[in-house]
């Protein structure tokens, strides 16, 4: 079987930026931004555009079944990293304050974790589909049209992805130390949506689009 080289060089790169961002974006989310009185969002706002930009990239160049496997074994990483968290939380530690801190951090462990494969996955598959739908609808290849798709997939699958994570992880029904009310789910999901959706506009004809252009172009030679 032949093997693309740049296609598979395109993969490895795109995947291990996706690890990465997605492994640190939860550790930010655990983090609420805003006031005592109004929620802006989670700390994982500033990494998360980021993984829908990535998403968007990896749809446009290397279609359906690859963007699938990059998006599913980013969550399957991440799974591993907060099992392997509790692991350190329960060995026996040198400073009590640092133990407390840790294990405060880590404290949504496994519901986090559950909450953020289901959500970015659902989220991704509906920012995918969109890209995907929207894609085949553009017959001549614009630059406006992707910028469009890129733009409108982001809202939906953001929105999917900070309503469903927010209330699996956060909802205050008692299962963890560190809960939000109803409010500030609703809240803080809608501005994470408004926040991200602004912030990959901005950087889209700065990145996103050149990013694209040039992959395409080594993918091609």
């Amino acid at each position: 079987m032949k093997v693309d080289v740049k296609k598979l060089y395109v993969f490895a790169v795109l995947s291990s930026l996706y690890c990465t961002f997605t492994v640190v974006q939860n550790l930010f989310e655990m983090k609420t931004l805003g006031t005592a009185n109004f929620a802006v969002g989670g700390g994982g706002v500033m990494l998360s555009w980021a993984t829908f930009m990535l998403m968007d990239i990896s749809t446009e160049l290397l279609g359906k079944k690859d963007t699938m496997r990059i998006y599913t074994f980013a969550g399957l990483v991440n799974l591993l990293i907060v099992v392997l968290a509790q692991v350190v939380i329960a060995l026996p530690g040198t400073y009590p304050e640092q133990n407390a801190a840790f294990a405060q951090i880590f404290s949504n462990g496994v519901r986090t974790a559950f909450a953020s494969f289901v959500a970015f996955w659902v989220g991704n598959f509906v920012n995918m589909q969109i890209m995907l739908v929207m894609k085949k609808a553009d017959k001549k290849g614009s630059k406006f049209m992707l910028f469009l798709r890129a733009v409108l997939s982001t809202v939906f699958g953001q929105f999917v992805d900070n309503s469903m994570f927010a209330t699996l992880a956060f909802a205050p029904v008692g299962l963890s130390l560190f809960e939000m009310t109803w409010k500030d789910i609703f809240t803080s999901s809608v501005m994470g949506v408004i926040n991200e959706t602004v912030i990959e506009t901005i950087w889209m004809p700065l990145i996103t689009l050149p990013v694209i252009s040039k992959l395409r172009n080594l993918m091609c030679e």
